[in-house]
């Protein structure tokens, strides 16, 4: 209802239009505002659930196999370049 007032009071946004026209719009754009509102609010909730799925999944996933796990420690020397005395220091 303030709205209405406001709309009709004021010329430039008023435009012509009639007290019910200007209750008509005013009642319009609240009901698309609180669409937009519920929306918005549905749309943070999906993210934070989302969120939530996400951090917990990664949690749960067993740790990745080491990349020189099994090997003995001459192996992976060997396959550095420090084992075989092939060590060039220039």
């Amino acid at each position: 209802m303030k709205d209405a007032h406001r709309l009709y009071k004021n010329d430039f946004q008023r435009r012509g239009r009639t007290w019910s026209e200007c209750l008509t719009a005013a009642w319009s754009w609240e009901k698309d505002a609180v669409r937009v509102r519920e929306a918005k609010a549905a749309r943070l909730d999906a993210m934070i659930a989302a969120s939530w799925a996400a951090y917990n999944a990664r949690k749960n996933e067993k740790p990745k196999k080491k990349e020189f796990e099994g090997l003995s420690s001459d192996v992976v020397s060997y396959a550095m370049g420090y084992g075989r005395n092939l060590y060039c220091g220039d």
